[in-house]
């Protein structure tokens, strides 16, 4: 019997190969059957949820070992820019928020996990940061502008400086 856990990483697997995340091919994916599955996740939406979640506790956790178990959320936006430009990145990670019948309630989830983590300032050299850490994020799920390592770096660079300065004028 495959744990709750385990079902998670299958339904990423699912979206890793670009198919739609339904109840029968995480079931599948898993080496469940559909009632296995549905025992731990009654809807396709609560699946849905539970991947998101599950997708963000990753990132929770390796944003946390980049800022620190203190970080701060200077700190951890410096980490998301990081792990959005030089972490590991599929086509999974955005994939999840793609169901146009769930966008709302996924979307939701997803900004309110997100925005707990950078605090609430209004400054716009941090936005000018989270909007490039958000978009380095589309782009490399998506292969849509390929930098190599050194120009990811470079970005890091300018980005981080913007965070640095930020209410400091």
């Amino acid at each position: 019997m495959a744990t709750r856990s385990e079902i998670l990483d299958a339904a990423l697997d699912v979206l890793r190969r670009g198919d739609m995340l339904t109840l029968d091919a995480v079931a599948r994916a898993a080496g469940l059957t559909k009632p296995g599955v549905v025992h731990h996740f009654a809807t396709k939406e609560v699946l849905a949820l539970s991947v998101l979640d599950h997708l963000l506790d990753q990132w929770e956790r390796e944003l946390r070992a980049r800022a620190g178990a203190d970080g701060t959320p200077r700190d951890l936006l410096r980490a998301y820019v990081e792990h959005t430009l030089l972490g590991k990145m599929d086509a999974a990670d955005l994939a999840v928020l793609a169901d146009p019948k769930l966008r709302d309630t996924l979307s939701a989830r997803w900004t309110e996990r997100m925005n707990a983590w950078f605090g609430g300032s209004r400054d716009p050299r941090l936005a000018v940061a989270r909007l490039v850490a958000d978009g380095a994020w589309i782009d490399r799920c998506l292969g849509l502008l390929e930098l190599d390592e050194s120009e990811r770096a470079a970005t890091l660079a300018l980005v981080t400086s913007l965070i640095d300065q930020a209410g400091e004028s």
